[in-house]
């Protein structure tokens, strides 16, 4: 549904066919942790951890830092502060695995999101760009 939502705002952070079920057991058999936000046995939120990035991190992807991926809150819960819980439940769970530096990417041209992420923060540390698509690089301390 985020996807989605942000596919008709002209935002292509991810399409829609990159959230199916396929997708999350790959992330849970390479070893990634997927989590899951519930409120009144409704889905509010997601985002997956990962221990490594060199995909998108190249040369900068180390055993210090755990990298959210996939962070979404449903459209239908916004302004009920859930996408900073999240981002706070991740510090957390980043921080039980004894790692320094928590990370996470997100599209260059999402200028919303790119100020969510300083507003909660989130460092920039430099812009990569691929294939049609530009991504800035976050970390916190």
């Amino acid at each position: 549904m985020s996807a989605r939502w942000l596919n008709s705002k002209g935002i292509y952070q991810w399409r829609p066919e990159y959230f199916n079920l396929d997708k999350v057991i790959k992330f849970m058999n390479n070893g990634s942790d997927v989590y899951l936000a519930e409120l009144n046995n409704e889905f509010v939120g997601t985002y997956i951890l990962t221990w490594s990035d060199p995909f998108i991190w190249k040369e900068l992807d180390n055993l210090e830092s755990g990298y959210i991926h996939k962070f979404a809150v449903n459209r239908d819960y916004q302004g009920f502060r859930i996408g900073s819980f999240l981002l706070k439940s991740a510090e957390e769970q980043i921080k039980l695995k004894r790692k320094t530096l928590i990370r996470l990417d997100c599209m260059a041209d999402n200028i919303r999101l790119n100020q969510y992420y300083k507003d909660n923060g989130f460092n920039f540390i430099r812009r990569i760009n691929g294939e049609g698509w530009s991504a800035n690089l976050y970390e916190k301390k």
